[in-house]
């Protein structure tokens, strides 16, 4: 999701340059085609952002609906588009009510993390189940919670090269009583310095099973990586995969 307070029109450069280098576009798309092929399904993609993983599931053959509350990651999306399928509406996806229903809903890295409390994430069930047809399959794509248990309360930080001109600092503190973590993105250039966040709370894979019963989803399976992997105690990804009954 790109909270459009936080992704504003000065940090969206920045902030599509760290996910088209960093986001799993590719591997989310080719995750999602092992368990359900795309050609010719129609996708929603919820949290979309600048559209990474909207394009890359249209270049897998679907027909994406691309659904973000900021108005600048959109515009950046589309601008991207070109002849690729994927139709761009603006709209905080934890109330989204379209007159349309789908075979596939997917949130991509951490999206679902995003909605802030346990209310929040039933309620993005909710519209995920609204929004899929009978038998409509939905992905989660997050990472494992384990991660962040890890760090325990300590800021810890990691640099990365974006290209050849441009890096990136996150610095991420985790609050474990609370399932919270901050990212701080600082993203450097040799003449520009762009900083934004991102609040995520995090929750187990027992608790999303429940939510997910709770809005009329259930959880079918859980992969570790994208190359399809079982989910286990070595892995750093939570792929799940609900299915509407």
């Amino acid at each position: 999701m790109s909270d459009a307070s936080v992704y504003d029109e000065n940090a969206i450069d920045a902030y599509d340059l760290l996910s088209s280098m960093l986001s799993p576009g590719a591997p989310h798309a080719a995750w999602v085609s092992s368990h359900r092929p795309l050609a010719g399904q129609k996708v929603l993609d919820l949290g979309a952002g600048t559209g990474v993983s909207s394009l890359a599931l249209a270049e897998a053959g679907a027909r994406v609906v691309a659904v973000d509350a900021s108005t600048p990651s959109l515009d950046l999306l589309k601008s991207k588009c070109g002849e690729h399928p994927v139709e761009a509406v603006e709209g905080d996806f934890r109330h989204l009510r379209l007159d349309d229903a789908f075979d596939v809903v997917t949130l991509s890295r951490n999206t679902f993390f995003l909605a802030q409390s346990q209310d929040e994430k039933i309620d993005l069930l909710r519209v995920v189940e609204r929004h899929l047809k009978p038998g409509g399959t939905a992905f989660l794509d997050c990472t494992d919670p384990a991660e962040y248990l890890q760090a325990g309360g300590d800021a810890h930080s990691v640099t990365y090269p974006l290209g050849r001109e441009n890096m990136v600092t996150i610095t991420q503190t985790s609050d474990r009583a609370a399932q919270a973590v901050l990212s701080i993105f600082l993203v450097q250039s040799a003449t520009k310095l762009t900083a934004f966040h991102e609040t995520a709370t995090w929750a187990t894979l027992a608790e999303i099973r429940l939510m997910a019963r709770m809005a009329g989803l259930e959880v079918s399976h859980v992969n570790g990586s994208y190359a399809g992997e079982d989910y286990g105690p070595r892995s750093r990804e939570m792929l799940i995969v609900l299915q509407r009954p």
